[in-house]
């Protein structure tokens, strides 16, 4: 090969990431909108299960909580297909497979087939990590956490949807029309995941790399005129010679559990569930025990945490990335870290005071600065994370915010033991726990970050060297 002659200008190389539109992430919110929809429209159907099947709240309760189970161990299939199949294809099966499941829920004949219909619903709403690892090759790592909060948004139209159209549904033809009305959408969505286009695995890490990195073995910086980030990366810690597609499941997860900063995105991300999980759960209670409020009262100012809770989930991600192109490469730590921070010193003082004024207040202040950190935590966690593992990732992911279920249940037993309000105020500060862990990945992360972009490029065989 002849010897390459230095350049007097640094070049972008070339194959560069497809760009894709807004239609991508709009399906893939579809997704989690059908599948978070029907689950409250579960609830709208329990006092008819109940009045059909004569079962207690008991038995209605373990259905959810089935459910939970069956979708972690679901995800480690999905997991692992996400890494080695076309994902889209997976997908689209998944939904396939959940629209018939919703079908046999409605035409359950008693509650142990009901039972076994959650099951099958809970197995293939496993899916996220196919989701997860498409959106982070539909976009471009400098709008990633922005595209992860529209993702997530999803679940909060969903939640809005199986709401008020569950009860409407219910009401004109009882509790079975709680299922049926799923089945066309289900249908609908897995035809639109269908024809989505399969993204190139790596490529907007490549990209990523290309843009704020020195390029390997020349010493010369990418034009700043081609990016929006500009403070270059450390070098990669290590060179990676793993060759995904045949590497054991032995070495993919010792490969996962040496990557410090998705460790620590994770446990970031387990504390902000299994807190706003307590606090969904019991916030009616709390209103109506401490502040002595009716519970439709209570169910108000519950919607006014959720609207602040809103808000906390679409912003993480535009914040996060705003600053990332502003050139602060640790973003995404930081809006994690001082968010969870923020969000116990609101949030103590909110649950402790008698003023239901102020306590109002800080709780849409408290509940944006809870659910802040959860775009870009997901962005982080798959920013640190080869392309080809994505799938795997996101099941430790499944599996360790599993774990954030326990808030109720953390929440009702210091509640017996101290009442209400001291136990939820007591728990809150918990999360600043979180964002101080956070804040130990700012020294990993930049380093973790180059290591993707640099095995991106190698994956991809570019023709200049690495």
């Amino acid at each position: 090969m002849k010897r390459r002659e230095a350049a007097p200008e640094p070049t972008i190389p070339a194959g560069r990431a497809v760009v894709y539109g807004w239609t991508p992430v709009v399906v893939l919110a579809l997704t989690v909108a059908v599948e978070i929809g029907e689950r409250q429209s579960l609830a709208q159907a329990v006092d008819g299960l109940q009045e059909s099947f004569g079962v207690s709240d008991r038995a209605i309760g373990i259905l959810p909580a089935a459910m939970i189970l069956i979708g972690v161990v679901g995800a480690f299939p999905f997991g692992f297909l996400a890494d080695r199949i076309r994902r889209t294809g997976l997908m689209a099966a998944g939904m396939v497979a959940w629209t018939f499941a919703m079908a046999l829920n409605a035409l359950a004949p008693g509650y142990g087939a009901l039972f076994a219909a959650r099951l099958g619903v809970g197995a293939v709403e496993a899916n996220s990590p196919a989701a997860v690892s498409l959106l982070a090759d539909y976009y471009p790592v400098r709008n990633r956490a922005k595209m992860m909060g529209l993702y997530q948004s999803g679940a909060l139209v969903g939640a809005m949807l199986g709401l008020l159209l569950g009860g409407v549904a219910v009401s004109l033809g009882g509790w079975r029309w709680a299922f049926w009305m799923w089945v066309p959408a289900g249908a609908v969505v897995a035809w639109l995941v269908r024809r989505l286009p399969e993204p190139a695995r790596g490529d907007q890490d490549a990209d990523f790399h290309d843009d704020i990195a020195l390029l390997p073995g020349t010493g010369a910086a990418v034009d700043p005129s081609a990016m929006d980030v500009t403070e270059p990366l450390p070098p990669p810690p290590r060179v990676g010679t793993l060759d995904y597609a045949t590497a054991s499941t032995r070495e993919v997860y010792r490969e996962l559990l040496g990557i410090r900063s998705m460790w620590f995105g994770m446990m970031a991300l387990t504390i902000s569930s299994f807190l706003l999980n307590g606090l969904q759960f019991w916030s009616v209670e709390y209103f109506k025990r401490v502040h002595d409020l009716s519970a439709a009262q209570a169910g108000a100012f519950t919607a006014v945490f959720g609207l602040g809770a809103a808000v906390g989930v679409m912003g993480g991600g535009f914040l996060a990335d705003a600053l990332l192109r502003r050139g602060v490469v640790n973003a995404r730590v930081y809006v994690v870290a001082f968010a969870s921070l923020g969000a116990s010193v609101v949030l103590t003082p909110a649950f402790l005071s008698t003023n239901l004024a102020l306590t109002g207040v800080l709780m849409v202040v408290g509940g944006t600065m809870l659910t802040l950190p959860i775009a870009p935590g997901d962005a982080l966690v798959n920013d640190v994370v080869v392309a080809q593992l994505r799938g795997r990732a996101a099941t430790l992911r499944a599996v360790v915010r599993s774990l954030g279920a326990a808030g109720p249940l953390v929440v009702g037993v210091l509640s017996d033991a101290w009442g209400i309000r001291a136990a939820i105020a007591g728990i809150v500060p918990v999360y600043a726990v979180g964002g101080l862990v956070m804040l130990l990945a700012a020294r990993t992360y930049p380093a973790d970050l180059a290591f993707v972009g640099a095995e991106a490029r190698r994956v991809r065989r570019d023709p200049e060297p690495v």
